[in-house]
């Protein structure tokens, strides 16, 4: 009976103390091992320029160090990384051609700007292959490929011995184009035609009569690419201005002698001169290009019976001034001076353009377009 007791007494025993043991107050978490990485999650966003030109540089490696994690910038410079824990805080940013950065990021941003500046005597070892206009270092030219549609206004002053005309002259078009398809070679255009009302003092119906004016301006020469970021371009221009007004007098065809001076005759100038042109950055999206035109030799060759043809000298001094919409595409403000002074006829001519109107270049526009 005593052995059954104690049988009794150390069983009840063993099954107490294999019961778990309850505390009160709440559970408490198993303890973090010393120097694990709790930090929340880092995500980088921002873009990638040019130190010198401040343009946005496309294809540039953003990668975390040590860690299979990297990125590429897209066409107008922008990325986008999510740092991976436990690993290197540090973010490497390469692209050939240009000095590497390593920046240490602890916390999440969307506004990191990275410039990075080229290297002067870098020189590629990787020979290119199927590359387009607009890669590579090419990508960072500010005169480039790019057709102009422009609405101008103008404002003309024509002096012949006692002639003096003057006025504003609106709702004209002008076309503008640059093509390098062998770059550095450049070809130049521009063209447009206006329609000038001249009134005559005195005469009853005003205008008298018109003037159909159409120029054009051909070109070819070098584009150079310099180390401070700008563009320089300098070539051969070719210049064909042409006046015919309509004055004849319809029964004998001839000209009526409005103002006494060449405005009464058909006239067309033909020349070839030295064209200069620079264009620099004024910021991100902002880029200024001043040039100028001397044409010594200018041809001018009058419908008069009395004078045939003119000597005349020629200048064109202008700068445009272009704002980056998006890739490609941009607005463009113009303002240009153009003086004539013929030797033959003593007459003296000077036309100020304003214009404003778009600009664009195909070829980036439709990497952009073409990009997924």
């Amino acid at each position: 009976m005593k052995i059954k007791r104690i049988l009794l007494a150390a069983t009840c025993s063993i099954f107490v103390l294999s019961l778990p043991a309850y505390a009160e107050g709440p559970p408490v978490a198993p303890s973090v091992p010393q120097g694990a990485d709790n930090a929340s999650i880092i995500t980088l966003q921002g873009k990638v320029l040019h130190a010198e030109t401040r343009l946005p540089l496309k294809g540039v490696y953003v990668r975390q160090k040590d860690a299979l994690n990297a990125t590429y910038t897209d066409a107008e410079g922008h990325f986008s990384l999510r740092l991976l824990r436990g690993f290197s805080s540090q973010v490497v940013f390469q692209a050939e051609g240009y000095e590497n950065i390593a920046m240490n990021f602890t916390q999440a941003s969307e506004d990191v700007t990275i410039k990075l500046q080229p290297l002067l005597t870098y020189t590629s070892q990787v020979p290119p292959a199927h590359s387009s206009p607009t890669e590579g270092p090419l990508s960072s030219r500010i005169f480039n490929n790019q057709f102009s549609l422009l609405y101008q206004g103008r404002y003309g002053l024509f002096n012949q011995g006692a002639a003096n005309i003057q006025g504003i002259t609106l709702n004209e078009w002008m076309i503008d184009t640059d093509l390098m398809p062998f770059y550095p070679l450049t070809f130049r255009g521009r063209f447009f035609r206006a329609r000038t009302p001249i009134d005559v003092q005195g005469f009853p119906f005003q205008p008298a009569f018109f003037i159909n004016h159409q120029q054009a301006k051909v070109g070819a020469g070098w584009s150079q690419h310099l180390a401070d970021g700008s563009d320089f371009y300098y070539g051969i221009d070719f210049i064909l201005d042409s006046h015919s007004p309509n004055n004849r007098n319809p029964q004998d065809n001839q000209p009526v002698a409005f103002t006494g001076s060449n405005l009464d005759f058909e006239q067309n100038r033909l020349g070839a001169g030295l064209n200069a042109l620079w264009a620099f950055p004024l910021g991100d999206r902002w880029a200024l290009m001043p040039e100028v035109t001397v044409y010594p030799v200018v041809l001018n060759f009058i419908d008069r019976p009395d004078q045939k043809i003119n000597y005349t000298v020629a200048g064109d001094l202008g700068a445009k001034l272009r704002f980056e919409i998006v890739p490609g595409a941009y607005a463009v403000a113009r303002y240009s001076t153009q003086l004539w002074y013929g030797f033959g006829g003593g007459d003296f001519e000077n036309n100020h353009f304003l214009q404003l109107g778009v600009s664009l270049d195909p070829w980036t526009l439709s990497e952009r377009l073409m990009k997924p």
